[in-house]
């Protein structure tokens, strides 16, 4: 039974509960030897982990060295540590003030690389705005609304925005596409820069090192619908940030119900439709039960509380039947799928249903059905399980 309320309670998002759950924090102070995954609404990292760290939440500030990978999506994010590997982030805000010692591929509304920063491999970005004040010694691929390069670049630049300012250094090749360029006193360029720009004149002053700026015409279907692409770059970051999320919530639904979910689709294919019944009972029931509590004005606290509690497992159902599919495939192939196996099967099938939510009519029906056959089959699972024993009683 314990383990049944603790399952209930995480179906809640663990991600972007700042609203609701305002005290939540994880402050991780004691040296982590291997991965660790945390979700909440604030995360603190003061102490070193030693692998890889994925991380999910509102703010997430990063204090300490990161021996693997950090992968993260927030609000707003502080990375003050050193990252050994790869950071592959998204996020609304981006703060990196630290050393990077390999990629940086990032996703938000705004990406600040600090004068302490040194990435020593590349940077990938999609943002609204970027300043890169910091050095990188590899190349620079930015798709952005505003671009600042007052660092120092070692490979090459491709940069479309549409506004872009350079009084950094750049060391390789350089291809510039945007509405506006601007060439501060302070800028160098070692090798040659192809550009193309509405106002096609750009005065380059004295930052030409060894090296010429061409006017490239054909550069313009680049930046032809650069607005187009500026959408499209939001969507791939609302798209990162959503496949986080939910490879957390789905990791940690599996780590801890692993064998009741196993259980459960047990009784899927004898119990389709008392599973479809038990599922169309929770989305009208709950609902009219959540009414007769707030009209019962004792009940108001436990209505609010069912009323959060039904809101978000609306928005997350999808995941639950991710899982349960992922592991009926499991069962009914005959597959002895690990741990991981199951999670990233399970990513994918959200993904897609994900996918299909977003055509108009058919979305709004697939993700009904997908609640009622998830939390349908979760309940039927439950409902037998206690009348067994009762029975054994």
């Amino acid at each position: 039974m314990k383990r049944t309320i603790l399952f209930f309670i995480l179906l809640c998002p663990m991600l972007m509960l700042s609203q609701f759950e305002a005290n939540e924090e994880i402050t991780v102070s004691e040296e982590q030897k291997d991965d660790i995954y945390r979700a909440a609404e604030t995360i603190n990292i003061n102490a070193k982990v030693r692998g890889d760290a994925v991380l999910a939440g509102g703010t997430i500030i990063i204090n300490d060295s990161i021996g693997q990978d950090l992968v993260v999506a927030g609000g707003e994010i502080t990375v003050n540590g050193h990252v050994a590997d790869d950071i592959r982030a998204a996020g609304g805000k981006l703060i990196i003030d630290s050393d990077v010692g390999d990629d940086v591929i990032v996703a938000g509304g705004e990406v600040v690389i600090t004068e302490n920063s040194v990435v020593y491999g590349n940077l990938i970005n999609f943002s609204g705005d970027i300043d890169v004040k910091g050095e990188i010694k590899g190349n620079i691929k930015s798709y952005a609304g505003d671009i600042e390069v007052n660092g120092k670049v070692g490979q090459d630049i491709k940069l479309y925005a549409a506004d872009v300012k350079i009084n950094g250094t750049i060391e390789g090749k350089s291809e510039i596409v945007a509405e506006s360029i601007y060439i501060g006193d302070n800028a160098k360029f070692y090798d040659d820069v192809e550009y193309w720009s509405e106002s096609k004149e750009v005065d380059f002053k004295n930052s030409l090192i060894a090296s010429k700026a061409l006017f490239n015409e054909d550069l313009q279907r680049d930046g032809e619908g650069f607005f187009m692409k500026g959408f499209g770059i939001a969507a791939i970051g609302f798209w990162i940030f959503y496949l986080f999320s939910a490879f957390l919530i789905i990791v940690i639904l599996n780590y801890f119900f692993k064998g009741f979910f196993s259980k459960s689709v047990d009784y899927l294919d004898n119990n389709v439709w008392r599973s479809l019944g038990y599922g169309a009972l929770y989305l009208v029931g709950l609902p009219i039960l959540i009414v007769i509590c707030v009209l019962v004005v004792i009940g108001i606290p436990l209505g609010l509380f069912l009323f959060f509690f039904y809101l978000f497992s609306l928005l997350f159902g999808h995941l639950i039947t991710a899982l349960l599919t992922s592991h009926y495939l499991n069962k009914s192939k005959n597959k002895s799928w690990d741990f991981w196996t199951i999670v990233f099967v399970a990513i994918g099938i959200a993904a897609v249903i994900r996918l299909l939510t977003f055509i108009p009519f058919i979305g709004a029906l697939v993700s009904m059905v997908t609640i009622i056959i998830g939390y349908g089959l979760l309940l039927l699972f439950i409902f037998k399980k206690r009348k067994s024993l009762k029975m054994a009683v």
